[in-house]
């Protein structure tokens, strides 16, 4: 074996592979003013944010492309407020809790079909007046989790007037500003600050709001508060934040809770106490602090090759080539247990598609098919390592291979 292929061998042991995710400013000065710690939801294929720190006035904006913004209301029937919670429930948008101060917390619930005229379906709920609680549609109904004084119950809705109890003590911390999502049939908690200024990265779910289990105590991002989370590409997605006092930059995700992986740092300025909605399949990453900020930035999420595959369950798919390290052809052999929707493409080492070589239904049982080191132009490519990634389902896997001389 020659010297170059040599070299080759010891890059293919020691080589990684990396997604690339690209952010894009819809606007760095959109027509709401600076805010932070307020929501953003999608209505009737509309962004939708209220309120917020910075606000000054109980207003409500909504925009169909992140750049130019409408304001329904410059004054809501429900009081300027800032760390409340929004959530889309029954055909409406509603309102709940929040604060305009430390001291001046609230307790009560709003609604609107239009974002115009709000109605406050109760003014006093059995949970107690907070803030920087958070709230999720979760079983046909609104849930309230969490927030200041430092608490950790959990209430549910079906009406938004009449609220049940599900846990006075969830075994998480209590805490505030933390972050939740409804994801794989789970409601799950993340972060936040906890008593003593304690702030955390553990992860928790449960499929009731009662019984809750920990995914993980110390998630690989560092703990924060005032961070933002969303659902997207089946994957909770953690970002932002207020650090060991710093604000971050930084983006995470997970396919199942307890596995993160860190994506490159957004080209947003670091921040706590956005706001984050998905919406037009893309993340939305909207306003924030230390200094107050009004720009709107989006990406479409993860391109190219990812490195947290989901591990093989009961073995559903097997993958390897032969020969590897090739010349100019290598068949690829993987194994299903069941019918599956099949995607097999080739990468090279920075992520870029270089070849889709199947994409569609497979039976069960053994496949085969022969990349012959060309791409999609059916150009030769060059001498170096390249990645074949199967997709079946829910599952997939990455082998390392190489084209030498």
């Amino acid at each position: 074996m020659n010297k170059y292929k040599v070299v080759i061998l010891v890059l293919f042991l020691l080589g990684s592979l990396h997604a690339q995710m690209t952010w894009t400013q819809a606007t760095a000065n959109a027509q709401w003013s600076a805010r932070f710690v307020f929501p953003t939801i999608v209505f009737h294929d509309t962004m939708w944010l209220m309120g917020g720190y910075g606000a000054g006035a109980s207003d409500v904006w909504n925009s169909i492309n992140g750049a130019n913004w409408t304001c329904a209301t410059s004054s809501a029937g429900w009081p300027h407020r800032m760390g409340h919670t929004a959530v889309v429930f029954n055909n409406k948008m509603w309102v709940i809790g929040g604060c305009v101060s430390d001291a001046y917390r609230y307790n009560d619930v709003w609604y609107s079909h239009d974002g115009v005229s709000w109605t406050c379906t109760t003014s006093n709920a059995q949970w107690s007046s907070r803030f920087g609680h958070t709230s999720v549609v979760f079983d046909n109904k609104m849930w309230v989790i969490g927030g200041y004084p430092i608490l950790n119950d959990v209430w549910y809705s079906s009406d938004g007037a009449n609220w049940a109890c599900a846990t006075a003590s969830a075994p998480w911390s209590a805490r505030f500003y933390h972050t939740a999502v409804d994801f794989d049939g789970k409601i799950w908690v993340m972060g936040g600050e906890a008593s003593g200024g304690t702030d955390k990265n553990d992860v928790w779910y449960s499929s009731d709001g009662v019984n809750w289990t920990q995914a993980t105590a110390s998630a690989g991002w560092a703990p924060r508060y005032e961070l933002v989370s969303a659902v997207f590409d089946n994957k909770i997605w953690v970002m932002a934040g207020y650090a060991n006092g710093t604000d971050k930059n930084d983006v995470w995700y997970s396919a199942n809770g307890v596995n993160w992986i860190q994506a490159p740092n957004a080209a947003w300025i670091a921040r706590r106490g956005p706001s984050s909605v998905v919406y037009d399949n893309k993340i939305w990453i909207l306003g924030g602090f230390p200094s107050a900020m009004n720009d709107v930035w989006y990406s479409t999420g993860l391109n190219g090759i990812e490195d947290n595959c989901q591990p093989l369950v009961n073995n559903r798919f097997s993958l390897n080539a032969e020969p590897n390290p090739f010349n100019t052809h290598t068949t690829i052999r993987y194994s299903l247990l069941t019918t599956s929707k099949v995607k097999l493409s080739i990468y090279d080492n920075s992520g870029k598609l270089i070849k889709n070589l199947v994409n569609e239904n497979k039976l069960p049982g053994d496949h085969t098919v022969i990349w012959d080191s060309k791409d999609e132009n059916n150009q030769a490519v060059s001498h170096a390592i390249y990645f074949a990634k199967i997709k079946a389902q829910d599952f997939s896997e990455i082998i390392k291979i190489i084209v030498v001389e």
